[in-house]
């Protein structure tokens, strides 16, 4: 049946208009590029409140513009909005996006209809195009999926594909353990996407069953896969790995060549990598150059990279060896059994925290640590031990400590990470359905 939606879909004159525009943006462009930037400039400093003190300059650079924080994004997002001088926005369907928390702070974006899922697209077919899927045919999703999101759903663009979103599996789990035991193995792949542990989670699961899945591609984001994961995806399913390195910012930035060097998309997320004070390693520095509703300019994503080097594979844009850091931030609870943070982060972010961190040293209990007021957050903690007491039960997961005097922990770089795990990670699947 669902095939069926997407062939209709697929002959309608929507479809095939946005495949027209998606296959002309495509090509990698540097002269498009350049015009992209020198539009964005010019709109943020005559339409955006926050770049006013830049209106006097004759020639504008990127290098004239502040980085900006997610702070900044946070605390002054009405003056990022641009509009004319009688307060109007430019014509368009406008949307607000909020990003899911998994930083410890939620940020609320503009964008438009067009400009919002366009580079999403146009990267994903260089990306499809570099791995050679099919047209059409099923992705297997592990990404970080919402609550109620449907087993299997059509996915138009940028190529009509049956996507089927699996949760990360968690043998705890009786519905997720039917999910994977009614799907993995009973229903072709051409691709595979998710955040790197549960990609490999999924790799171990069909090893020890002697399932035999050959996509044309693994995607991994979210975090970084290690090489001992790797290998073991490599291994199940035949394939090479791709990492995909995107922000909730900023949207797909980059993505792995055969040689597994990043190559940032520079003609729609123009990236700024500087080692300082002798440094091999520097900040990732993005700005987005579809963002005029709301420019993104020489945002600092927290994230480093070895300064840029040349590939020589054939790919364009910046390279870079790859992303340092994004490592596996999973919670241990007090049976010693590993969990996923997302579920949590999820629903600290949808109480309405605006500022968090989770602190482990122990198994079984995390730390809190809240900015602001404190009983919100509080109120928050109480909520959440209640429904983490109905779900676990005794001597199983963990619960949370309200700290709201703690301070926050800062890596070297300055970047403050959603989770800090002092204790070892126990090898083994994550447990993901406890909230």
């Amino acid at each position: 049946m669902l095939r069926d939606r997407i062939t209709r879909k697929a002959s309608s004159d929507w479809f095939l208009e946005k495949r027209r525009e998606i296959e002309n943006l495509a090509p990698y462009d540097t002269d498009r590029g350049r015009e992209r930037l020198d539009h964005l400039l010019a709109t943020a400093v005559e339409r955006a409140p926050y770049y006013s003190a830049l209106r006097n300059r004759r020639q504008l650079d990127l290098r004239d513009f502040p980085q900006v924080r997610k702070s900044d994004l946070r605390e002054h997002v009405a003056d990022f909005i641009t509009r004319d001088p009688t307060g109007r926005m430019a014509p368009g369907a406008f949307f607000l996006s909020q990003t899911s928390g998994s930083t410890g702070q939620p940020v609320t974006l503009l964008s438009t209809t067009e400009t919002g899922s366009l580079l999403v697209h146009v990267v994903r077919e260089r990306l499809s195009a570099l791995l050679g899927l099919p047209d059409s045919g099923t992705v297997l999703n592990l990404g970080l999926l919402f609550p109620g999101t449907r087993l299997f759903e059509p996915v138009m663009l940028p190529r009509p594909y049956v996507k089927c979103n699996l949760r990360g599996y968690d043998p705890g789990a009786p519905d997720i353990v039917a999910e994977y035991e009614a799907v993995v193995g009973h229903l072709p792949v051409d691709q595979i996407t998710g955040s790197s542990s549960r990609i490999i989670t999924l790799a171990r699961y069909c090893l020890e069953r002697g399932i035999a899945l050959r996509p044309h591609g693994v995607v991994a984001t979210y975090e970084h896969m290690p090489d001992s994961g790797r290998r073991v995806v490599e291994e199940a399913f035949g394939c090479r790995v791709t990492m995909l390195y995107t922000t909730a910012e900023t949207g797909y930035a980059a993505f792995e060549c055969e040689r597994q060097r990043l190559h940032f998309q520079d003609d729609f997320v123009l990236p700024e990598i500087e080692p300082t004070d002798g440094r091999e390693v520097g900040e990732i520095v993005l700005t987005s150059l579809v963002s005029t509703p709301m420019p993104v300019i020489r945002y600092v994503t927290g994230d480093l990279a070895p300064r840029p080097v040349d590939c020589g594979c054939g790919l364009p844009g910046t390279v870079t060896e790859g992303i340092v850091g994004r490592a596996r931030s999973s919670l241990v609870g007090c049976d010693g059994a590993v969990y996923s943070p997302y579920s949590l982060l999820a629903a600290l972010a949808a109480a309405g925290l605006p500022d968090y961190q989770v602190v482990q040293t122990e198994p079984g209990l995390l730390d809190l640590v809240t900015a602001g007021p404190a009983e919100p957050a509080a109120a928050c903690v109480r909520d959440l031990n209640s429904r983490l007491d109905s779900y676990f039960g005794g001597r199983q997961g963990f619960r949370l400590r309200h700290r709201p005097h703690q301070d926050f922990h800062f890596t070297a770089s300055g970047k403050r990470n959603p989770v800090v795990q002092h204790l070892h990670l126990p090898d083994g699947p994550e447990r993901s359905a406890y909230l």
